[in-house]
């Protein structure tokens, strides 16, 4: 049973320190309201990886305990060397910080440009930073029929707005949908032509196949306006030490790396970051998994009617049944059963009837599903 008094608390307190309930992943606070422990809770409004972390990480932070007493290293120099030689890029070409966030409000306070255009949907971090910074955007909305994928068409659209940076994602946010190389490298042409700055969410493109994960790289050697964000936290299920980076130009990165915060990473999650870019194994296991399992969990869906959209991440966009509850009902009931779900309509572009799951284990589906039919089951209010 939820706590409604808490709830209210909870409320006043995301308020106070600058929270937002739409958010996923607040499966503390979850467990307040439902007065259950964590371990009980199915989250998957929350896309992280269903394996967990990689066995021994638990080991490779204990050992680095040991520096905690000191700051951290302020140029995070061992993890930037273990990512330059993972991706096949300068060191000089990453900045780490503390989740892939901080590094949008970063960067929101140094684009001072005039005409920002956000692909929508996208991650509401951006928007919001944008605002918090007093940049002046405006949105360039895909269609659900298109996957929400940019089309040739929509890029038409874009370079009529004559904007100076151009925002979206890739996998885009929150279908997981994968941008078709050609249409990333018309964005790259047009750019460098306009000299118009892009920026490029890929916190999910891990989960993606080699070509995907490469573009990026060979990219901002091409065009020096081009940053890049990544995060470690959702492939490597370490979203509680925060850490990501952007990859850029290193002459870019030089002019953006001033306007970070100092000691942005920690020991403990520069340690992290070191060890689990050396599990190779884990990282084939993971792509392997979550491929067999996010077609194993579509299926299902499919067959309650939620209509998933394809996609390439570890989480998939669904459409309830016009004539049913709504995403946020669903929601509703399935956290009463200690099953979290992510409703859509936060994100710009998405209807009342959009809900996100994380792709998760087969004998985790098992208590998804059943979850949502007794929620579907439910009148609409």
């Amino acid at each position: 049973m939820i706590d409604n008094d808490l709830e209210k608390k909870q409320e006043r307190a995301l308020a106070v320190f600058g929270g937002d309930a739409v958010h996923g992943g607040d499966i503390w606070g979850w467990s307040r309201r439902l007065q259950k422990p964590v371990s009980d809770i199915l989250d998957l409004s929350a896309s992280l990886n269903p394996l967990g972390p990689p066995p021994g990480l638990d080991q490779a932070v204990a050992q680095a305990m040991s520096g905690v007493c000191h700051y951290p290293d302020r140029v995070a120099y061992a993890f930037r060397e273990a990512m330059a030689d993972n991706l096949g890029v300068s060191a000089s070409c990453l900045l780490p910080g503390n989740g892939s966030t901080a590094l949008i409000r970063m960067i929101a306070r140094a684009l001072e440009l005039k005409n920002l255009v956000l692909m929508a949907p996208a991650f509401g971090e951006m928007a919001r930073s944008m605002a918090i910074a007093g940049r002046h955007f405006h949105y360039l909305l895909t269609n659900e029929q298109d996957g929400f994928m940019p089309t040739p068409h929509d890029l038409e659209k874009l370079w009529e707005m004559e904007p100076s940076a151009v925002i979206f994602s890739n996998p885009t946010t929150p279908a997981g949908t994968l941008i078709p190389r050609d249409i990333l490298d018309s964005i790259i042409q047009q750019a460098i032509r306009r000299r118009t700055w892009v920026v490029v969410d890929e916190a999910f493109i891990d989960f993606a196949d080699d070509d995907a994960r490469s573009w990026a790289c060979e990219a901002i050697k091409r065009h020096k306006r081009l940053l890049v964000l990544r995060s470690l936290t959702k492939f490597y299920c370490i979203a509680g030490l925060r850490l990501g980076f952007a990859m850029a130009d290193a002459e870019t990165l030089s002019d953006f790396a001033p306007l970070g915060q100092p000691w942005s990473v920690n020991t403990l999650a520069q340690a992290a970051g070191v060890f689990c870019l050396g599990q190779q194994e884990y990282a084939l296991q993971t792509r392997q998994a979550v491929g067999r399992w996010r077609e194993e969990q579509a299926a299902a869906l499919s067959k309650m009617g939620l209509n998933p959209m394809p996609g390439a991440a570890n989480y998939l966009l669904c459409r309830l049944p016009g004539d049913g509850p709504t995403a946020t009902q669903v929601a509703a009931f399935t956290a009463r059963q200690g099953v979290l779900v992510r409703p859509a309509a936060s994100f710009v572009g998405c209807g009342e009837h959009h809900l996100r799951v994380a792709v998760t284990t087969s004998e985790e589906q098992q208590r998804l599903t059943s979850a949502l039919r007794q929620a579907l089951e439910q009148k609409p209010a």
